[in-house]
């Protein structure tokens, strides 16, 4: 019965590696600055060799730097976040220091 079971489920278990495979090339082009500058250079080749024209290399640069812009943004966030919640940052860890009252002898 195994064997029948594992021949039922192998369409799924397909269907489920291709799309494990574009949410990988998903996070790749919205993450990856390196994938990102390849891009950007692979446009300006293109627009070099008068394969795309001005207005279209203008685009799609654009669209291009604005990934990068948002991707280099949201490292520069979260390596703010780490270091603010870093240990010995001089961010209590919502602890208020209380000032002893002196007793009256």
């Amino acid at each position: 019965m195994l064997l029948i079971d594992d021949l039922l489920a192998l369409p799924f278990r397909g269907f489920l590696g291709v799309f494990r495979k574009i949410q990988e090339m998903v996070d790749r082009e919205l993450t990856d600055e390196g994938y990102i500058q390849e891009q950007l250079l692979e446009i300006q080749l293109r627009y070099e060799m008068d394969e795309i024209g001005e207005a279209e290399y203008a685009q799609q640069a654009a669209e291009w730097e604005a990934k990068l812009n948002a991707v280099r943004q949201a490292e520069e966030e979260a390596g703010s976040m780490a270091d603010e919640s870093a240990p010995g940052s001089g961010v209590t860890a919502g602890v208020d220091a209380v000032a002893e009252k002196p007793r009256a002898a």
